[in-house]
């Protein structure tokens, strides 16, 4: 939701766009707080060096008004990196004047420096995140701003979608990833990882809408489209091949280089969240596939428990035998008594 609407403007509920501009700052974005407008946030993304922008504009249009953004996201900085506290300000220069910011600035600028559009609604924009960002754990509210203007695996056409399933299988960071005690957004977590490991770009946009609260109350909200990148299917008349041929081509290495690579030592994880994982990254009808492990769990239990049953009978019998092998045993060697008298004797010709 982007705000809520007073009862006066629901008749104009068929008409979002004007309703909004009503909003706006200069018909273009909504900047929340007086001062810290789009270009505000654009500026704490660049000066903190996580993000790389380029602004694209069309032809027959003003200077200002663009087509197209261009967002790649180089840096993500966690709360431990920031300092002590999220309040702790750091400083910039925004449209020469010093000015400061603090880590909630940070992490509303991801969301608020997308708050743009065009006089013709047809802005859009070019996400992509770039693998380095693993250099250190995926912030939770990263996660979450993915839940909204980030892709999912269904964006995907028929030759990455089939390299996806096969990555799944392997990936060794996935695989620790859902051994941790806990995983955020738990369903979607390996389409997030797939994305930003082989940096993968998406095209973003969303457009207004008038509905109402649970309260029942009008408000305003965007809806958010995520698409592939369709150029990467598109023919290089210079190379007879698709645009994204270097993206598959690095997958397909990837997933060799994966799959035969020794595989790490992780805890065993027989959890339902688990298995439930690994039946969904195989191929056929899901009640078969949990039919299988079904009857494969009850095989395993009656030869764990047969198992167990002649390892108890032995160790009964083991402990009988040894029971009365030890009465009738000798011990070799001196005895304490023995050693004790010994010791008495050599004291004794000591004194002497």
């Amino acid at each position: 939701m982007i705000f809520l609407l007073e009862n006066s403007e629901i008749q104009r509920k068929d008409e979002p766009w004007k309703i909004f501009q009503c909003y706006l700052l200069n018909g273009l974005y909504f900047p929340g707080e007086s001062y810290k407008t789009r270009s505000y946030y654009e500026t704490i993304l660049i000066t903190t060096g996580s993000v790389e922008f380029q602004h694209f504009s069309g032809y027959n249009t003003s200077e200002k008004v663009y087509n197209f953004f261009k967002m790649i996201i180089k840096h993500i900085i966690s709360i431990e990196e920031w300092g002590i506290s999220s309040m702790k300000e750091r400083k910039m220069s925004f449209n020469k004047v010093p000015t400061s910011f603090t880590y909630w600035d940070y992490i509303n600028a991801f969301s608020k420096v997308l708050y743009y559009n065009n006089e013709r609604h047809k802005h859009t924009w070019f996400l992509k995140v770039c693998v380095k960002i693993f250099a250190h754990p995926l912030p939770n509210w990263f996660i979450n701003w993915w839940s909204y203007h980030g892709p999912i695996a269904k964006i995907l056409p028929e030759p990455f979608l089939k390299l996806y399933k096969e990555w799944i299988k392997v990936s060794p960071d996935l695989n620790k990833l859902y051994h941790d005690n806990h995983v955020c957004w738990m369903e979607q977590i390996d389409q997030i990882y797939f994305f930003i490991e082989f940096s993968i770009p998406w095209i973003h946009k969303c457009t207004p809408e008038v509905d109402f609260t649970n309260e029942q109350i009008p408000c305003l909200y965007k809806v958010y489209y995520n698409n592939f990148w369709d150029k990467l299917m598109k023919i290089d008349p210079t190379t007879n091949s698709s645009y994204g041929q270097e993206f598959l081509d690095l997958i397909t290495q990837t997933i060799h280089t994966y799959d035969t690579a020794p595989p790490k030592e992780l805890a065993v994880d027989n959890s339902v969240r688990h298995m439930a994982r690994r039946i969904s990254n195989l191929d056929g009808d899901k009640e078969d596939l949990i039919n299988n492990y079904m009857n494969e769990v009850q095989r395993n239990l009656l030869l764990n428990i047969t198992h167990y049953e002649k390892s108890d009978t032995s160790m009964r019998s083991e402990t009988s035998d040894d029971t009365r092998d030890d009465t009738k045993e000798v011990p070799s060697g001196p005895t304490l008594k023995e050693t004790e008298d010994f010791l008495l004797v050599l004291t004794d010709k000591d004194k002497i």
